[in-house]
């Protein structure tokens, strides 16, 4: 008589096909998580000129953007603990897409600043629940899935912006294109919800409800650590991309096309580090892959300060971006990690954690520069990166269960 694995089994095929079929579609979803910011960011000049908001008043309504993606990355986390993440992601995707929307109609600060901080949430809910639901399908397909999942997000984020510019070359107003395009990313949010919703990750449905409470704080050194890590990564993304094609104008003379190439240079190669990091996180391991990363974007960043021709501005920050692609989703991941029981809280709370160095990073960099020149301020970035290869060692990879 033949063993029994001569046999096919035909419920693990049939969840093996199911579990491929949720990859595709979340990383339809990250994709949409990547597109909805930048086309509200490339119109910010029309909203301005449109609400008839100050500089000082935008400054604000930014921050209030800023909050309400803090708030919700906390809270959201833990809520996505308490039930299953895959029917949480498909109706955030079509809330933030429609809520792109609103600052198009906002004809005031208040009104501008309640517009960006609703964004915020909605955009906040869909970014944790996309990355909750690929930490949960990590173990069952046995890959690292973060970093290829986050290059969706690089690929969404150059079509929302493509589409931004685009529509102000044909002259449409800031509210016709963010309903058209929230209108559309909206319906594209729902073709991949069935694919997402017919696989359950094993255990998951069983972990929902173990999450502890959602208003209770409780962070641990190595929580806390993460976050720290996260914050440096994403401060040192929002200053390339604030501030690199102001370098290259003052350091170099460059042209306004050589100098938006700079940041060009930042996410392409960052989109094709993110491509390649699951496989290298396989073959490096994650500490190696994170320090080794920081260092190379540490020689980025010097080579663009330290010898500033166009040659060398536009290869460090494209170093720079390829050091930095796995960071962020290497992080995540390892946040995810600590306790399978809190994976959205924990998650959540590193998210939390980052988005604040955007926020933090912006008035620093810009008193710096505007004492010593760009390339003062971007020292900041170019230290916390330091300090990213520094801590790497934190994201080894731990037996699960720990408390946090």
């Amino acid at each position: 008589m033949k063993p029994d694995t001569a046999h096919p089994n035909p419920d693990r095929d049939t969840s093996e096909k199911r579990a491929l079929h949720a990859r595709s579609a979340l990383a339809g979803y990250f994709f949409l998580t990547g597109a909805v910011i930048p086309v509200w960011a490339s119109r910010i000049p029309a909203v301005k000129e449109q609400s008839g908001v100050g500089a000082d008043q935008l400054g604000l309504a930014l921050l209030a953007m800023g909050v309400g993606a803090i708030i919700t990355a906390r809270v959201g986390g833990a809520l996505l603990d308490r039930c299953a993440p895959r029917f949480v992601v498909p109706p955030a995707a079509v809330a933030a897409s429609l809520c792109l929307a609103l600052p198009g109609a906002a004809m005031g600060p208040r009104e501008l600043a309640a517009a960006l901080f609703v964004l915020g949430v909605a955009h906040s809910l869909l970014n944790i629940s996309v990355n909750t639901h690929a930490a949960t399908l990590q173990q069952p397909l046995g890959r690292p899935l973060l970093s290829s999942f986050h290059a969706f997000v690089s690929l969404g984020a150059s079509f929302g912006a493509v589409c931004g510019v685009v529509t102000a070359h044909v002259g449409l107003s800031p509210l016709i294109t963010f309903q058209a395009m929230g209108a559309l990313l909206a319906l594209a949010a729902l073709a991949p919800a069935r694919a997402l919703a017919r696989y359950t990750p094993p255990a998951v449905d069983q972990q929902c409800g173990a999450g502890g409470s959602p208003g209770r704080l409780r962070l641990s050194p190595l929580l806390l650590t993460l976050g720290v890590l996260s914050l440096a990564a994403m401060l040192t993304e929002s200053a390339v991309q604030d501030w690199s094609a102001l370098y290259a104008q003052e350091s170099v003379g460059a042209s306004g096309a050589m100098a938006a190439t700079a940041f060009a240079a930042f996410t392409v190669t960052m989109t094709i580090g993110r491509l390649m990091g699951d496989r290298l996180v396989l073959w490096l391991g994650r500490v190696v892959l994170l320090r080794s990363g920081a260092l190379v974007a540490v020689a980025g960043f010097s080579l663009a300060l330290g010898l500033p021709t166009q040659a060398t501005v536009l290869a460090g920050f494209a170093l720079v971006g390829l050091g930095l692609s796995c960071a962020v989703p290497q992080l995540f991941s390892a946040a995810a990690e600590i306790d399978p029981r809190r994976v959205g809280k924990n998650l959540g709370t590193v998210a939390a954690i980052g988005y604040l160095g955007p926020l933090l990073g912006a008035p620093v960099i810009g008193v710096l520069s505007e004492q010593g020149g760009v390339g003062t301020g971007l020292l900041v970035p170019v230290l916390l990166t330091v300090a990213l290869a520094t801590g790497a060692s934190t994201t080894r990879r731990r037996r699960s269960g720990a408390a946090v």
